[in-house]
């Protein structure tokens, strides 16, 4: 705790500092409070402070009976109904040393009950109380985690164009992020980029996920290459990623007996924002997965996932209202009990964050059969969706927003495990139907207040029961509200 204690400490420093050491006037965006450091270096300082509550029932999609009992866990999801109350908080400082330098440092709250997530929840500490009735008052029921801290160098001096290098932990997102989205808490990374010319931008990464331990071939690193060119209303990327993951499986107990992956991701994207002024806008993104998990005393399983999304969404140009319409599907893995050394599963690197619909996938086990269980957060793996909807601002501050779901698995499931007579899986491809809500309401400058929820409505692939005495999964639904104030 002294570590982020001498964080903040720094941070009320510096503001002190800047108050006594410079007096001349910056040249400050006229919403924001930025403070002057000595010399030319501008620092900015920002965060947000985040509270929700939240209910959910049957989230495990169960029936009401298992429901009910809440006596623990399926696929990973608290059987039973969910309620409960957390915060987030946020807290970071820009340092603008020049035109062509910036650092970046962002720190987050962390639960300690069990150092998963910056969602800290209420009355979940340990320490502190005292007295007859001790509880309550908690010291220990969070602290700060580093989110991001990295330095960015950008000029044209080398190359005479614009170039430059991103160093450091950063959020990070390839397109639309069907295959990589680590913008939730990010990674530490190397990012060398150039412009050669104003509309094109071409870069290079390397991004260490892992590094196990530090004298043994057991590292988890990515490399890729990508390009971006933004035209006027329309654009186009691609890029292509290697994950190189030395120690996939097994121990270290001996080295030989590691179980490298090695992932090849392609990915292709474009998007159209007014097609000749109608109002209507088009986007795209394929994805293409090839590589291997290399066992070294069996065949290796080769990996040949795949994703696509296309969508549509239509602005008024009378009323403040947009539709859209998509589809998006990603490659599941063969027949349950088959085995042919290949894993056809979309592989996904994403995270904790909702991705499409509110309660399955982001609250749900989903249908992705890459590993043993059917657990949640893991994007497109083995489903594709059809999204119907549209948002509509009500007035100047306050937004609506409404979307229907068709779900349907790509390759036939059993999540619950359901089996027939003869004990066999009771697979089917269909998930469900979804429809969300939310509503928003800007209450003032930088603070909000919001409402969302969902209700999914299970399908066959749900199927309780084994021995053919099969039953029907009840339906899951979720609503949360909560404030954020960002400033």
């Amino acid at each position: 705790m002294k570590k982020y204690a001498s964080i903040l400490a720094v941070l009320v420093l510096i503001l002190g500092f800047a108050a006594i050491s410079y007096s001349a006037p910056a040249e400050i965006p006229s919403d924001t409070t930025a403070v002057i450091a000595k010399g030319k270096t501008q620092i900015t300082l920002g965060g947000e402070l985040r509270f929700r509550g939240m209910y959910g029932s049957n989230l495990a999609v169960v029936d009401d009976k298992e429901a009910k009992e809440g006596t623990g866990t399926k696929n990973g999801v608290e059987t039973g109904n969910t309620s409960y109350y957390d915060y987030r908080v946020r807290l970071n400082l820009e340092a603008k040393v020049s035109p062509n330098t910036t650092g970046y440092v962002e720190i987050e709250s962390n639960r300690t009950s069990d150092n998963k997530s910056e969602n800290v929840n209420w009355g979940s500490g340990a320490n502190g109380p005292r007295g007859v009735y001790g509880v309550g008052n908690w010291h220990d029921e969070s602290n700060l985690y580093i989110r991001q801290a990295w330095i960015q160098y950008q000029g044209s001096g080398l190359l005479g164009v614009p170039a430059g290098v991103k160093v450091g932990k950063q959020l990070i997102k390839l397109g639309y992020g069907l295959f990589f989205d680590h913008t939730y808490y990010g990674d530490d990374a190397i990012l060398a980029f150039v412009q050669p010319v104003k509309e094109l931008t071409i870069a290079a990464h390397t991004i260490k996920f892992k590094e196990g331990t530090i004298n043994y071939n057991d590292d988890a690193t990515a490399y890729g290459i990508l390009a971006a060119y933004a035209g006027k209303g329309w654009g186009l990327s691609a890029d292509i990623t290697y994950i190189d993951h030395q120690q996939y499986g097994n121990t270290l107990s001996s080295p030989s007996d590691n179980t490298p992956l090695h992932l090849w991701n392609f990915g292709l994207r474009g998007n159209y924002d007014d097609i000749a002024g109608t109002g209507l806008g088009f986007r795209a993104d394929v994805e293409f997965q090839t590589g291997k998990v290399d066992y070294p005393t069996v065949d290796d399983t080769k990996l040949k996932g795949w994703a696509a999304l296309a969508g549509l969404d239509y602005k008024f140009k009378s009323i403040p209202l947009t539709l859209t319409a998509e589809y998006a599907i990603g490659s599941g893995d063969k027949k349950e009990g088959s085995n042919d050394n290949k894993n056809q599963a979309f592989i996904t690197a994403l995270g904790p964050e909702q991705h499409y619909t509110f309660v399955y996938e982001y609250l749900t086990p989903s249908a992705c059969n890459f590993g043993s269980s059917y657990s949640k957060l893991n994007g497109l793996c083995n489903t594709q969706y059809v999204k119907l909807g549209g948002a509509y601002d009500i007035t100047k501050d306050l937004k609506a927003e409404l979307y229907g779901y068709w779900l349907r698995a790509h390759k036939a499931v059993a999540i619950n495990g359901a089996t027939d007579a003869s004990g066999n899986a009771l697979t089917d491809k269909d998930l469900g139907w979804e429809v969300d809500a939310k509503v928003t309401y800007k209450i003032d400058k930088g603070l909000t207040y919001w409402v969302e929820g969902g209700y999914f409505w299970a399908g066959d692939a749900y199927k309780l029961g084994t021995g053919g005495n099969n039953r029907d999964a009840d339906d899951a639904w979720a609503v949360r509200h909560g404030i954020q104030l960002n400033f």
